[in-house]
């Protein structure tokens, strides 16, 4: 494989962005860029290019809570004037989600390394608490301490691939060249904008 100077670069993606491997795309016929590599027409090489990431584009207008951990049960006895509930400790909370993401792409054999690569986007990490507030509960109320995920359903498409317009170079290899700018496939995921500590209170 007989690669050319290549000058190197790194594409940063916005807040709620995904870096992915670099990802080889079919281009329309057109003049390549200045950088060029000479690959064997064998697909898919991992090894070379920037940073492919996903963009986030449209956005649901309202979040929908997750409650992922919920600590003891407090009620205010029914024959008080009222109680100041307070309920010390610190706690820490995995989370993850087992559906929420899929991708779609125009390449078919890349939606297998797609799939390796974003399980994680938007669907785990955790959450840590330190509860030290009170709240003032009336009689025969209860309260119980809450972690919180709030989650807002997003879709995007992904940025950055090689590209190729099949011309030949060296050796029956073809031309190819990344494309920092280009926009392909598409992506849905519920992912998380906030999370936080809480009491629930119910009659």
């Amino acid at each position: 494989m007989n690669n050319k100077k290549k000058n190197r670069r790194r594409w940063l993606a916005p807040v709620l962005s995904l870096g992915l491997a670099p990802l080889l795309l079919l281009a329309s016929p057109g003049a390549a860029s200045a950088d060029t590599w000479c690959w064997k027409p064998d697909g898919y090489d991992i090894r070379k290019g920037d940073t492919t990431w996903a963009k986030a584009q449209t956005q649901a207008a309202n979040t929908f809570q997750d409650w992922v951990w919920r600590g003891p049960t407090f009620r205010c006895p029914v024959n008080s004037p009222g109680c100041s509930y307070n309920w010390g400790y610190q706690k820490t909370t995995g989370w993850q989600w087992s559906v929420g993401v899929s991708v779609s792409n125009p390449v078919p054999y890349l939606n297998q390394v797609l799939a390796s690569i974003t399980p994680s986007y938007g669907r785990n990490g955790s959450t840590s608490t330190t509860f030290t507030f009170s709240t003032n509960l009336k009689p025969g109320q209860y309260a119980q301490p809450v972690q919180v995920v709030e989650r807002r359903w997003t879709k995007g498409t992904f940025v950055g691939a090689f590209r190729t317009d099949h011309s030949g170079c060296e050796h029956g290899s073809e031309r190819y060249w990344w494309d920092g700018n280009y926009e392909w496939g598409s992506w849905q995921a519920n992912l998380r904008v906030n999370d936080y500590g809480t009491y629930n209170i119910w009659n």
